[in-house]
């Protein structure tokens, strides 16, 4: 695995030549962001077929995987087409390491404010210390270890649109290639969908075949930690043609609320397969991800 960090732009890494995931990040001094937000795109196969989506003509603020809540006291800090628009500045490069924990290849260490213009004044309303650490497995499977630790900087309300026919989402998402074809969402206990909306499991994952001609599998499995706040978290997304979005929606059934100088802890692991999913095989994986988070 090689690791390629564009100073002040991006971290890429690396396997047999083929750039397998990308992740943009913006300092405070970017005059030119790619995005209010950091997200990770492309994200591919082995082969360097991409999995994920970046922008599509139908939500464009959705950028392949991504970690956003909707609102922050109000502002919306998921989309990206209103007249103020909350961002994620990464207040330095991140620092990469050779992680300390032998099941992480790396992992990238960054310092990231919450901040919006809705008093007129650039404010932070959070300050973030987001860690991802990554490894690659034999398989090629990716394995993404998340963790975020968010600390309100005055008392915040983190909410959703209220769910009618669409809503309920913010957290950490996926939107997957429009090339996707045959595809649906599974969870834990084997139910099958394609459209859940707020029911809760231990774990989920979006999949399908890649339209190349060939059997060319892909899935994205979120295993929220169990030590989240609102564990085991509900999901919320959709498997469709051109439309293949889902992720945990913590926020789905309330808003949360902190206090000024209050802490929230999330932790995932997400799984970006390149094969059939296994459920026995994503059991076991969850196993090891939630004695991890009891240490």
């Amino acid at each position: 695995m090689r690791i390629v960090h564009e100073w002040g732009r991006y971290i890429g890494i690396e396997q047999d030549g083929v750039e397998r995931l990308r992740y943009h990040y913006q300092l405070p001094d970017d005059r030119a962001p790619s995005a209010p937000k950091p997200f990770c795109h492309p994200i591919r196969t082995p082969e360097g077929l991409e999995m994920t989506a970046l922008s599509p003509l139908d939500h464009s603020w959705h950028r392949g995987l991504w970690f956003a809540w909707k609102f922050v006291n109000g502002v919306n800090y998921w989309e990206e087409n209103q007249e103020v628009v909350g961002r994620q500045v990464t207040l330095a490069p991140p620092t990469v390491e050779a992680a300390a924990d032998e099941g992480e290849a790396i992992r990238w260490v960054s310092d990231i404010a919450w901040r919006d213009l809705r008093d007129g004044t650039e404010t932070t309303r959070l300050r973030e210390r987001r860690e991802i650490g990554c490894r690659i497995e034999d398989d090629g499977t990716l394995v993404l270890d998340w963790r975020s630790v968010q600390t309100a900087q005055e008392a915040v309300t983190l909410d959703r649109t209220p769910f009618t026919t669409w809503g309920g989402y913010g957290g950490l998402f996926v939107r997957m290639t429009q090339a996707l074809q045959k595809q649906d969402i599974v969870f834990h206990d084997g139910t099958v969908t394609d459209r859940p909306t707020g029911q809760t499991h231990r774990w989920g994952a979006v999949r399908g075949q890649l339209d190349t001609g060939k059997d060319n599998h892909a899935a994205f499995v979120f295993l929220p930690s169990p030590r989240n706040r609102r564990a085991p978290e509900p999901f919320y997304g959709n498997a469709r043609p051109f439309w293949n979005f889902f992720g945990p929606a913590p926020l789905f059934h309330e808003p949360l609320r902190l206090r000024a100088g209050e802490t929230l802890r999330q932790a995932y692991r997400v799984l970006i397969l390149s094969k059939r999913l296994d459920a026995g095989a994503v059991d076991g994986y969850y196993r090891e991800w939630a004695a991890k988070e009891q240490e």
